[in-house]
């Protein structure tokens, strides 16, 4: 059972979904390749049907207070010039051009957090990131739509975001990023909120949350452990190099296997068929 018994009638999805398949997959940004961009319906889609449970989706609101996937700081890779999306209203929006895997122009746009909670109603968890800053605006569109038991909402790990969870009479799923033990204290202090599990972040074996018995502190308070195989680039770790590129081009064993190993209950990846391949293997999923 993950979360307090208190809110177990609006974590059902969640708790089903992980005694069914046991490690749950996250897909960064949803899968995009060819003529499909990241962080659309499209891409969302594409990650299911290679096996992911969970949709990763970025937000981000405009300047008229409209809520958009997208996520900033990405405009040069995905538009092909420098600018910042967030100072776009949402009719400025319309004149931006995607540009796909070949760098060709395409008609796609830039999509609608209403039209993925309506597309995806019923199917699978939605996990929204980078939307900490504006949490109200993400609760009222997720309750209108009548998606509390489907949505994670994610963030950093800050009072505000505590406090104002902790007043809001529907207690919406949240995830917490996490990476000192310390901040374990915190969490302990709001029973009100409704937090489901953490996400852990490790730079080295030498961090408090690759240690083993660390891990299950947390899994001895309810809570399930998010823990993220990406590999963002040549020098960032998010687990101590246990990552996708270490899975693919060394040993999955050596990558997705010690997340596996350390009690992760979510692992998200930019190639979702491959981890499907690996938990199979291993009788899960």
């Amino acid at each position: 059972m993950i979360g307090q018994e208190s809110y177990q009638e609006i974590n059902r999805f969640l708790n089903q979904e992980l005694e069914k398949k046991k490690v749950l997959i996250a897909v960064h940004r949803g899968s995009s390749a060819g003529n499909i961009v990241e962080n659309t319906i499209p891409a969302y889609e594409a990650s299911l049907q290679m096996g992911g449970d969970i949709v990763e989706a970025d937000v981000f609101k405009t300047s008229d207070d409209q809520l958009y996937h997208f996520h900033n700081g990405m405009e040069r890779k995905n538009f092909q010039k420098d600018f910042d999306i967030r100072s776009l209203s949402s009719q400025e929006l319309k004149d931006l051009t995607y540009c796909n895997s070949n760098l060709s122009a395409i008609s796609y746009p830039v999509e609608k957090l209403e039209d993925t909670l309506r597309y995806f109603k019923g199917r699978c968890l939605i996990n929204i990131d980078r939307a900490w800053d504006f949490f109200p605006l993400i609760c009222d569109l997720v309750k209108q739509e009548d998606m509390v038991e489907q949505v994670i909402l994610k963030g950093p790990l800050e009072e505000e975001t505590l406090q104002f969870l902790a007043g809001e009479e529907t207690k919406f799923l949240f995830m917490p990023k996490i990476s000192k033990l310390a901040q374990l204290d915190l969490l302990k202090q709001y029973p009100e909120v409704n937090i489901i599990g953490v996400e852990i972040k490790a730079e080295t074996e030498a961090d408090d949350f690759y240690q083993a018995e660390t891990i299950q502190e947390l899994k001895d308070a309810n809570l399930c452990v998010w823990i993220n195989a990406l590999t963002m680039n040549d020098e960032k770790k998010l687990f101590a190099g246990h990552d996708d590129n270490t899975s693919i081009l060394q040993s999955a064993d050596q990558g997705w296997g010690v997340l596996l190993e350390k009690g992760a209950d979510i692992i998200q990846t930019d190639w979702p068929s491959l981890v499907v391949r690996y938990l199979e293997s291993k009788g899960l999923h």
